[in-house]
């Protein structure tokens, strides 16, 4: 068994905040800054030392140097200002954090964090990419965008329940499990390679090629077969991989991708109409996607895409 745990902070005391940042990120120079508001912080970190999910909101502006370390840290702004590596953040955009310390500064911000054992996520490459363990690059300063980014928040709405909904002893082997898969999920969505190779190195596995190809037709009509035979697998046995994989099979994979998509169509303004941004994310029959959409997220696409509008012309 491993342990999960779950360690809460909620102060107005800049030495506080300091305390806890400093136990859960390897910090240099770390600096408060208070607002014209009231200094308040706020830290939730679950997990155990494989995988945890962190989500922190400060009224003030915190910045300093930041190390990973051990683990792969994957950060996404919910709000606020936050500049990593001299890169303004987008909100809702996750930022991988690379090696080495790089300068970071959050203003007024609430966030969300993901920290992988970065072991994992090298055996986890290693085999999706058919090369020997190694540490990693990942193409600097990308920001996933269209299917990826959809492949990316499927893992995480998959993983979160999971994680905070349970505190104590946890399975180790389910725990290694969904350390992987977090790890799968980040490999698909952030191109990498071994260090020192110099160029992307495309996943070999037949796994990974049938990723590709979903996310590459995500928008098109194709079938299981389809995908098996992109792959150079059977049915059953792409069948049996994905479930193994994602504990789901590859068409509901698709399906899961293609409504995420949906939805960051509808709520980012892009889409001019409902039926638009179901066809961007391969979606042809409007009332099916209507009540999948429903069935997924709690509310109709339509009621969406008016409030997107509406927040559009507020920020005018």
């Amino acid at each position: 068994m491993m342990q999960r745990t779950r360690t809460v902070t909620r102060t107005r005391e800049v030495a506080t905040a300091r305390s806890a940042l400093s136990e859960t990120l390897i910090l240099h120079g770390l600096s408060f800054t208070p607002g014209t508001a009231p200094f308040v912080f706020e830290q939730t970190v679950t997990g155990t030392e494989l995988l945890s999910l962190e989500s922190m909101h400060c009224s003030g502006t915190v910045r300093g140097e930041v190390e990973s370390g051990g683990k792969v840290i994957v950060n996404w702004l919910k709000s606020g200002i936050g500049v990593v590596d001299g890169d303004t953040l987008v909100i809702g955009r996750p930022v991988l954090y690379r090696e080495g310390r790089q300068p970071f500064r959050w203003d007024g911000f609430q966030s969300d964090v993901m920290r992988i054992d970065r072991d994992t996520l090298e055996r986890v490459a290693a085999e999706r990419g058919g090369w020997d363990p190694a540490p990693l690059e990942f193409k600097p300063h990308h920001v996933p965008e269209g299917p990826p980014l959809a492949a990316w928040w499927l893992v995480v709405r998959a993983i979160a329940p999971e994680v905070l909904g349970r505190i104590g002893p946890v399975p180790a082997e389910r725990e290694r499990a969904l350390t992987r898969f977090a790890a799968a999920g980040l490999l698909t969505a952030i191109p990498h390679w071994p260090v020192g190779q110099g160029r992307e190195a495309p996943a070999r596995t037949r796994l990974a090629k049938a990723e590709a190809f979903l996310l590459d037709n995500v928008a098109e009509r194709i079938t299981v077969d389809d995908v098996a035979a992109a792959a150079g697998l059977s049915v059953r046995g792409l069948q049996s991989a994905f479930q193994r994989v994602h504990g789901v099979s590859p068409l509901s994979y698709l399906k899961g991708v293609r409504l995420l998509l949906a939805r960051e169509h509808l709520e980012s303004g892009t889409a001019g109409s409902v039926m638009e941004a179901a066809r961007a994310a391969g979606f042809t029959h409007a009332g099916r996607f209507s009540s999948a959409y429903k069935a997924e997220f709690g509310e109709l696409p339509r009621d969406v895409l008016r409030t997107a509008a509406i927040r559009s012309v507020a920020d005018r």
